[in-house]
């Protein structure tokens, strides 16, 4: 169908290839330590980008119809997000939002000690303030959240700096197929508050592109490095707003 030089028989092969080495990966997800710096990255990502685009478009043709034949509406801090001034809604969606979701569940796939301390403090940090916010749990409340943090950051740094050149653990390469979906799966769930219901599962086909976001920037995390996942959530996160911002205008009910 397409001359083997042809611009357009050249871009689909290329499309084609970074599918299939997605997919893959995807099926057997691995660490690939010490490979994180490749030639031609910045190219290859580009293409995966599209990849990404494409797989997300696709979704999107079939559930923004459901979404609106059924009324599904964005919840109230979204809208609230979305009556700000385009510079705040550009700084937080396309800039903050990025780096901070991709620290909390990307930043640490690649297993090295010296990221999966500060991830782990992190959790516990929060496990404990919920327990003391929700649970009523004794601990937290009589120490107070700031010398618990204190105290948990003091231990992040000393576990930081006793591991900093500690190989990846081999408990952490056995299960790292196991922890690779469950970012992607839990990055998309917590999505679901993107949208107003009381039936959560009614709403998880909606972060469906999120999850596949999760799978894709995860790949490119351990792929090509930290910078990368980060750059392309940033530039998702500015096709998407600009998307959202035209249903606004043209369709305000939904949001």
């Amino acid at each position: 169908m397409f001359e083997p030089n042809s611009t357009i028989g050249w871009t689909i092969s290329r499309l084609k290839m970074t599918t299939y080495d997605l997919s893959m990966y995807l099926r057997a997800p691995k660490l690939q330590v010490g490979r994180l710096q490749m030639p031609g990255q910045a190219t290859d990502l580009i293409w995966l980008f599209a990849v990404n685009c494409i797989i997300v478009a696709t979704i999107a043709v079939i559930l923004v119809p459901i979404m609106l034949a059924f009324g599904v509406s964005m919840s109230s801090d979204m809208s609230d997000l979305f009556q700000r001034p385009v510079w705040q809604l550009l700084l937080i969606v396309v800039i903050i939002g990025p780096i901070v979701e991709e620290l909390m569940f990307r930043s640490w796939l690649s297993g090295s000690p010296r990221l999966l301390i500060p991830f782990s403090g992190l959790i516990l940090w929060m496990a404990l303030t919920y327990s003391y916010e929700q649970l009523v749990w004794p601990g937290p409340a009589s120490m107070g959240t700031a010398p618990l943090l204190a105290l948990i950051a003091g231990a992040v740094l000393i576990g930081v700096t006793a591991l900093w050149k500690r190989p990846v653990p081999d408990w952490y390469a056995r299960i790292f197929p196991l922890v690779f979906w469950s970012q992607a799966l839990l990055f998309g769930s917590v999505h679901i508050f993107n949208y107003a219901g009381d039936n959560p599962v009614a709403l998880l086909p909606f972060v469906l592109p999120q999850i596949v976001g999760g799978l894709i920037w995860g790949y490119a995390r351990i792929r090509y490095g930290w910078w990368a996942n980060i750059a392309m959530h940033m530039a998702y996160n500015l096709i998407a707003t600009s998307g959202l911002v035209y249903i606004l205008l043209t369709r305000p009910d939904v949001l």
